[in-house]
């Protein structure tokens, strides 16, 4: 399994006990624990409509989690199976640009861990940096470039008081990321491997911006992901990213535009999911 050494014996975290007062509110109506999580990003929830739901929780019923502020963010915690798999999908996230600190979208690995899952799938709407990228392209993140001005784990500690020092080398699980990519290409689904930019938001990048981010090496940009596959890392988790680009870095683009889009191509990531993730290990 990915994550930090010794992970099985020791977590660390920021020492609030969030995850656990969420996860107890959740235990008074369903005893489902999940082997996966999957965080559904801007329109993307149309990549769960197979999930068989078992229990459903809005976000503002759960201590300390928001509603999202979002359009294509519906703000709901689902447990259930995907494609057989007992999982948890988080229907919408966090972003830093609606004035969450980095600590609230860090909350639904925490929480998708507490549960017992052991695998976080985030899935998210992004704009096509590489030429070669066009809208409706499932990009299988394989790095990223936190451009947040925050990293997730400021103020996390190991359980012996130490910072958590956690390496990065590989956040994204690479056995995983090939199985999305096989599964996309033998479906028929233009899918390829991509580095994928995070930025604060909310305003989209200046030609200048798109200029650096090229020559830094991304292949697409967004405003989400890192403040959760980070910390789902850090906990020893397997982290799959799925990126639906939507539009081209540069071309004239609304919000709209990118909930449409992420609903079309969100079926197709809904279909590599029924096929990667009955092959995980238990």
């Amino acid at each position: 399994m990915n994550g930090v050494a010794g992970a099985s014996d020791s977590v660390p975290g920021p020492g609030d006990d969030l995850p656990a007062d969420i996860v107890r509110t959740i235990r008074l109506v369903s005893d489902h624990t999940p082997r996966v999580a999957v965080v559904a990003g801007s329109g993307l929830s149309s990549a769960l409509e197979g999930m068989q739901e078992r229990a459903r929780f809005a976000y503002a019923d759960l201590p300390g989690l928001p509603d999202p502020t979002v359009p294509g963010h519906a703000g709901h915690l689902v447990l259930g199976e995907i494609a057989g798999v007992p999982a948890v999908a988080f229907l919408g996230r966090f972003h830093l640009y609606e004035g969450h600190p980095v600590s609230v979208p860090a909350l639904l690995p925490r929480v998708a861990y507490a549960l017992g899952a052991r695998t976080l799938v985030v899935t998210a709407a992004v704009g096509a940096i590489a030429d070669d990228l066009a809208p409706g392209t499932v990009v299988v993140i394989r790095d990223h470039l936190n451009f947040l001005g925050e990293n997730p784990l400021r103020g996390w500690r190991m359980s012996d008081g130490s910072p958590a020092f956690v390496e990065l080398s590989r956040v994204y699980d690479a056995r995983i990321a090939a199985l999305a990519q096989a599964a996309g290409a033998a479906l028929g689904t233009r899918a390829t491997y991509g580095v994928y930019a995070a930025l604060p938001g909310p305003t989209y990048e200046t030609p200048a911006e798109t200029a650096f981010l090229r020559t830094a090496g991304a292949d697409v940009v967004g405003m989400s992901v890192v403040p959760e596959t980070v910390p789902a890392h850090a906990l020893g988790m397997q982290v799959l990213g799925l990126a639906c680009v939507t539009n081209t870095v540069g071309a004239a683009v609304d919000h709209a535009d990118v909930v449409r889009v992420s609903r079309e191509t969100g079926r197709e990531i809904g279909t590599i999911l029924a096929q990667v993730l009955p092959q995980l290990e238990p």
